[in-house]
């Protein structure tokens, strides 16, 4: 292993977060209720921290739609999403 691939989870958490219209996050209230294991949900994307937080998209602010909840949803999608083949069925 070199010495830079150690200080990977170190470095990583000097990073600042996104902004939540800079994802293009939205949350799918029409989707609240709905299996997340299926489909580009956060619930499936190797970012999302459960139950309601996002490694790389801050909580606070406003979405795309204006709206601001102070949480990264299951049922919400954003354009960074990336499948975590773990939760996806």
């Amino acid at each position: 292993m070199s010495k830079d691939s150690q200080n990977i989870p170190q470095d990583a958490t000097k990073l600042k977060k996104l902004a939540k219209v800079t994802a293009r996050y939205m949350e799918m209230e029409e989707f609240k209720d709905s299996d997340h294991h299926t489909g580009y949900f956060c619930y499936n994307c190797i970012y999302f921290m459960k139950p309601n937080h996002c490694a790389i998209v801050t909580d606070e602010g406003p979405d795309v739609y204006g709206q601001s909840s102070d949480e990264i949803a299951p049922h919400g999608i954003c354009a960074l999403w990336e499948p975590n083949k773990e939760e996806m069925r």
